[in-house]
């Protein structure tokens, strides 16, 4: 007699097990940078841990300037209403990793089962091995308390509970089934719609390929007969042209380009003995500098003050390295000296 728990095995391969991970793998893939655009962030209005609202694109803690409809609400929990634990897990499947969180949960809840409420986010993966969990317990009285008070606002809405911070963390029974149906349908709905532009443009692209092709046979025939015909004076004018070509082709890059070894040579001596450079970049007669220095602002002085370095700035703002007195740097400038000065 075949039990439920093997019913889909196939030579000992779980086909169940192999679907899950199946859907799961393309979840992950959807949160590639190349795929991202085929998931919608929906406009969600958020009402924060001041009772301050503001609206903004799925589950973010950035606000935007949105002018349409907003049907979706969250509601962002003060801090004394959340505790907070941090995790690190193996890789499991989405089913498995619900679930150890849910263990864990209720492990270390100081509230009852019943009103336990809890929720979890993932981080990028330890050393490739491990997940960091980031989970978040509260009790469902407390927020329950707290949607009183703000139900004036909510005027009857049944809201997403989250915890705030730089990604808020959605606690699971306040509206996530909502919320994870939008997005699906909105991710539905740009797939079809890719599938539907996909099929409309390869229509029109055959359609007048199909008319053209006995001209473009023909047309390929008589340029065979004129090709042989003229084929002396092709393969001249071919290496002609093809000398012209290098010769332009030199005199851009000597023409665009500064002393690359002049340039390097005077950086080397004048830049200070702090300065870390990771790139020296020469596009035209712009250079690109970037690295990492003390003070990246007198650097950019420094640079300024030289005789022939002209248009000095920092396409991009300097950032503190992470447990350093350093900064992060990129500074662009342009070389004119001779008759190439402004």
């Amino acid at each position: 007699m075949t039990s439920a728990k093997n019913q889909y095995s196939l030579f000992g391969l779980d086909l169940a097990a192999a679907g899950r991970y199946f859907v799961e793998g393309w979840r992950e893939a959807g949160e590639w940078p190349v795929f991202r655009w085929m998931n919608p962030r929906r406009p969600v209005r958020v009402l924060d841990a001041a009772g301050q609202a503001s609206v903004r694109l799925g589950r973010s803690s950035a606000a935007v300037d949105f002018k349409g409809q907003v049907d979706a609400w969250a509601v962002e929990l003060p801090e004394d209403l959340v505790l907070r634990r941090t995790l690190v897990l193996p890789q499991l499947s989405d089913a498995d990793l619900e679930a150890a969180v849910a263990l864990d949960a209720r492990g270390a809840s100081p509230f009852s089962e019943a009103d336990l409420v809890w929720g979890f986010s993932r981080s990028a993966s330890v050393d490739g091995r491990s997940l960091k969990i980031e989970a978040v317990l509260s009790s469902r009285a407390l927020i329950g308390r707290h949607l009183e008070t703000l139900a004036p606002v909510l005027d009857g809405r049944s809201p997403e509970v989250w915890a705030g911070g730089a990604v808020p963390i959605p606690l699971r029974g306040f509206g996530e089934e909502g919320a994870r149906r939008g997005v699906g349908l909105g991710r539905a709905a740009m797939i079809f719609l890719l599938l539907v532009t996909l099929t409309l443009a390869a229509l029109v692209a055959l359609t007048p390929l199909l008319q053209l092709r006995e001209q473009a046979l023909d047309a390929i025939g008589k340029n065979e007969r004129l090709l042989k015909a003229a084929a002396p004076q092709a393969a001249l004018r071919a290496d002609l042209m093809r000398f012209n070509a290098n010769l332009d082709l030199v005199g851009k890059y000597v023409a665009q380009y500064p002393n690359a070894l002049l340039a390097l040579d005077e950086l080397s001596r004048l830049l200070p003995d702090d300065v870390l450079v990771n790139t020296l970049e020469f596009k035209g007669d712009v250079v690109r500098l970037s690295g990492q220095a003390a003070n990246a602002a007198r650097l950019l002085d420094l640079l300024a003050s030289q005789p022939g370095y002209v248009d000095v700035k920092a396409p991009s703002a300097t950032t503190r390295v992470q447990g350093s007195t350093k900064e992060y740097f990129t500074i662009e400038f342009k070389i004119r000296r001779g008759d190439k000065a402004s």
